[in-house]
């Protein structure tokens, strides 16, 4: 059975690649971690200056989604 992930809508305050911070939704989020560690989650942003899609850090309670 397959799960579908839900979209994300909440914004993170992250910095760009462009070196300006902004709130940005994340297209993705996902939980990257070693094995038989805690991990971080990471979120696949889109700068709206360049069009660049870059990652940032959420915070841990950010719900997976994509």
């Amino acid at each position: 059975m397959v799960i579908p992930m839900v979209a994300c809508t909440q914004p993170v305050r992250v910095w760009t690649p462009s070196g300006v911070e902004k709130e940005l939704v994340p297209k993705k989020v996902w939980m990257l971690a070693p094995r038989g560690r805690k991990g971080v989650k990471i979120g696949l942003f889109q700068d709206p200056e360049t069009g660049k899609h870059f990652r940032a850090k959420v915070p841990d309670d950010y719900p997976e989604c994509g």
